[in-house]
């Protein structure tokens, strides 16, 4: 009788986890210049982390760092070392936001730092291995607006006017 209720609580578990909300698929945001403002994302932007969402700014990579070895991905918004060795970088920023949390951060090992404590302008010096990786998120937030088309933007506020990585000297 036990190993019964068992097997019908099991199956009622899964199907309800079965009729819940349909997945939303992930889309970089819009790319935008330096100097230019994001002025909303929408929830195909969003990345879900434990309890909170993020939306990683999506730049010109030309504009951010001259350094060949660099590489910007598409996808993930991020900037990556491959330079073959470890080495010093100086991570500078200058933002003004009006809407959303900022954090300027850097990932290893699938981990990301916060580096800016909250500064709309500074630097950092980081000493990076390959494969570590430096990009800008906006947490989420809940203020949304509708377009022309009956669509839900949530506001971002931010404008990034200055973002770059270079060597350390």
């Amino acid at each position: 009788m036990k190993a019964l209720l068992f097997t019908i609580a099991g199956f009622l578990l899964l199907g309800g986890c079965a009729c819940g909300e349909e997945e939303i698929e992930y889309v970089p945001i819009a790319k935008k210049h330096l100097g230019e403002t994001y002025e909303t994302y929408t929830l195909n932007n969003v990345i879900g982390l434990d309890s909170v969402g993020i939306v990683v700014l999506n730049f010109y990579p030309e504009e951010v760092t001259d350094l060949s070895y660099m590489q910007y991905s598409e996808s993930a918004c991020a900037f990556t070392f491959h330079r073959g060795e470890t080495a010093d970088y100086r991570i500078s920023w200058d933002y003004d936001t009006g809407e959303s949390y900022v954090e300027v951060q850097y990932g290893q090992n699938a981990m990301w730092y916060t580096i800016n404590e909250q500064q709309y302008k500074g630097e950092y010096l980081l000493r990076a291995n390959d494969g570590m990786a430096v990009r800008i998120v906006i947490r989420a937030s809940g203020r949304g607006v509708y377009d022309e088309e009956g669509n839900v933007e949530y506001l971002a506020g931010v404008t990034v006017n200055d973002f770059r990585i270079e060597e350390a000297e």
